[in-house]
């Protein structure tokens, strides 16, 4: 999509944009899933890491989370290159991130270098693949919302973003069970490889391909960090849509960085290919009916009906899930893929409304500022769901592999694995649905901030042509 066409014509993305843009959501999901989904199985039994270690390890994350998201953030709105204020980012971080994600495995055990010594590698490549995953998550799910203003332009790019996401995920579900389950580390470390180098190809033909909108870079004046950070924390939209976001993250953490000990242990004696199957074809069952059903819902009722929809339905079906017996149980995997679609798209676009009306508020176009704040909120969510699940390990005396041989848990210990990775996270997810009810966003409030936004970028736009025609469109501006 050639500049010229973004400026004359910017609320509607054509499908090569969407496809390509869509496309690197495959990288990213999944090595994040497999970040998510095997560090702590990994390291605990694989490299046989303590579970007191882990803990010190997810405190020291959480607290690098807290600082390095809104930071990027703001670095991120206040750039100005002739590529614009998120591709530079895309470019310089994609590379770093997969080197980080191949560190991350490649630790020697605890029998070859001892306890400590496992703690401090997971715990410096933690933190160096996190900041290289921020800086390109971030920038990437900023220029979904910039591409265009339109509503529904935006919630189909989302649908592009989640279904090649959603295949990621899969991917980040099966590959660990093909490649981790009775093989050694070395196996998954040849894995890791080739999953870094899928990620950086495909998230760099987007960051080549796919062109910003430079107005918003280039004309706004950004805040400094401290205003940035009051404007932000200080907006009702933003407060209601972090924390039902928070909500979500955590219980997506807790359910995908632990699904294989639940589908393991709670159905022992089961093949566990077969288990995760019949979990991937009731959650995609789920995910091809919300896919018609939640958006035509938010096309008719608007986003935030849809979303309090999306959020009963998964908290709802994740309770059903754990208080089923058996296989009986996967059944609600339905339920829980409806709200699961919804959480994955319809999310992005409420922050795209809350960026609408904070821009209508402040004058300036924030989307970087205001998920480097929700990750500066959301993203402790990752390192409470690993000390959650360690403390669950612990207080439910799960017992770990012998010579690397699985042992057959008691009901004690499945009953806390239920409470944890399905009960528990289903009750957060209600408690979202309470709190996002108070989204000021919608009905004749929404209808005038979206006229009022049209005005200012149209007048963005036209300042943008006459200030920086000619040539000084092809400077390099920091």
């Amino acid at each position: 999509m050639s500049y010229k066409k973004n400026v004359s014509s910017p609320e509607k993305l054509s499908l090569k944009t969407k496809f390509i843009f869509g496309m690197s959501n495959i990288g990213t999901s999944t090595v994040q899933g497999v970040f998510s989904t095997t560090l702590i199985i990994f390291y605990r039994e694989k490299l046989l890491l303590q579970e007191i270690y882990l803990i010190w390890a997810f405190l020291f994350y959480m607290l690098w989370n807290m600082t390095n998201d809104p930071l990027i953030g703001w670095l991120s709105d206040r750039t100005k290159t002739k590529w614009g204020r998120r591709i530079p980012y895309l470019r310089l971080f994609t590379p770093l991130l997969a080197i980080s994600f191949i560190l991350v495995w490649l630790s020697p055990t605890t029998g070859e270098i001892g306890q400590e010594s496992v703690f401090v590698w997971l715990l410096l490549t933690m933190l160096f693949y996190d900041t290289c995953y921020t800086a390109t998550y971030l920038c990437y799910v900023s220029l979904s919302q910039e591409l265009s203003m339109e509503h529904s332009e935006r919630a189909k790019l989302q649908v592009f973003a989640m279904l090649f996401g959603l295949v990621g995920t899969m991917l980040s579900l099966f590959l660990p069970a093909l490649f981790l389950e009775g093989t050694g580390k070395e196996t998954f470390i040849q894995l890791s490889v080739v999953l870094a180098i899928v990620q950086l190809i495909v998230m760099g033909i987007t960051s080549i391909t796919v062109k910003e909108r430079l107005e918003f870079s280039h004309v706004d004046e950004p805040f400094g960090f401290i205003d940035a950070f009051k404007h932000t924390i200080t907006s009702r939209s933003f407060l209601t849509t972090v924390a039902a976001n928070f909500c979500l993250i955590l219980i997506q953490s807790i359910i995908f960085g632990n699904l294989f000990f639940y589908i393991d242990y709670v159905f022992w004696g089961i093949s566990s290919l077969l288990v995760l199957l019949l979990f991937v074809v009731f959650l995609l069952g789920g995910i091809i009916f919300g896919r018609f059903y939640l958006l035509r819902l938010d096309e008719k009722r608007g986003l935030k009906t849809a979303i309090l929809v999306t959020l009963f339905l998964l908290g709802t079906g994740l309770i059903v899930v754990g208080v089923l017996p058996g296989l009986i149980s996967i059944g609600a995997m339905f339920i829980v893929g409806i709200g699961f679609f919804g959480a994955m798209t319809l999310m992005n676009t409420a922050f795209g409304e809350v960026a609408d009306d904070d821009e209508v508020k402040t004058g300036k176009r924030r989307e970087a500022a205001i998920f480097g704040m929700n990750a500066f909120i959301t993203k402790p969510a990752q390192s409470v769901a690993g000390i959650f699940i360690a403390l669950i390990l612990l207080l439910f005396n799960y017992q770990e592999p012998i010579n690397g041989v699985q042992q057959q848990q008691s009901d004690f210990t499945v009953l806390g694995l239920k409470l944890g990775i399905s009960i528990i996270p289903g009750l957060i997810v209600l408690g979202a649905f309470l709190i996002f009810t108070l989204y000021p966003l919608h009905g004749s409030e929404l209808q005038v901030m979206k006229q009022k936004i049209r005005i200012m970028h149209h007048e963005k736009k036209e300042k943008y042509r006459s200030e920086y025609s000619g040539e000084k469109k092809k400077e390099l501006i920091f």
